[in-house]
């Protein structure tokens, strides 16, 4: 991008960040070039209400690359995957304890401590099984080779 460019054409630039970087590497020197050609061409037909209409069309165009490109990534599945788990490991978790014949004494001044470690300890086991669930489903996507 050379320096004199438009604070639109930054803000475009600037915008091409929500995608993915091996995207953004490999094509946002020439998206950025399109850009300015089309915005340059857009002023020239229609000076006064074009870049308006121009605009909205890009912002669009942007949405829907940015959604494919991170979709073609296979990123969203891990996320899905790493955000349910953890939901359903708790699930399972709390349906175990409701159905546990140990019961904690109510009396006890230290009945309150002992559940407060019971949950500290219930919620280590859920973010440590994401971890490792979601870095096995990550794995491929770490160790692929690059073009």
């Amino acid at each position: 991008m050379e320096p004199t460019a438009s604070l639109d054409t930054r803000c475009y630039q600037a915008a091409l960040y929500l995608c993915p970087p091996a995207f953004r590497r490999e094509f946002s020197q020439e998206i950025v070039r399109v850009f300015q050609e089309a915005r340059c061409d857009t002023q020239r037909a229609n000076p006064r209400g074009g870049l308006c209409a121009f605009w909205a069309r890009m912002i669009a165009d942007l949405a829907v690359t940015v959604v494919r490109q991170w979709l073609r990534t296979a990123w969203p599945f891990v996320v899905v995957i790493s955000a349910v788990y953890p939901l359903m490991a708790a699930s399972a978790i709390a349906k175990f304890w409701r159905r546990a014949p140990a019961v904690l004494p109510l009396v006890s001044a230290d009945a309150d401590v002992i559940l407060l470690a019971l949950l500290a300890a219930v919620v280590i086991v859920v973010i440590a099984a994401t971890i490792i669930f979601t870095l096995w489903f990550m794995r491929p996507l770490l160790y692929r080779r690059r073009i």
